[in-house]
């Protein structure tokens, strides 16, 4: 599938685990900022 688009196996993966940590980051910054704004800002 990846190399019909041009994509080696191996770069292939890269993405993907890069793409996993930056929706895994973008979820846990969402989480916090939702929480402080459910607690009122108590945390710094």
């Amino acid at each position: 599938m990846w190399e019909e688009l041009g994509i080696s196996s191996g770069t292939a993966i890269i993405v993907l685990i890069a793409l996993y940590f930056i929706i895994k980051w973008a979820v846990k910054n969402g989480v916090k900022e939702a929480y402080r704004d459910i607690r009122g800002k108590e945390e710094p």
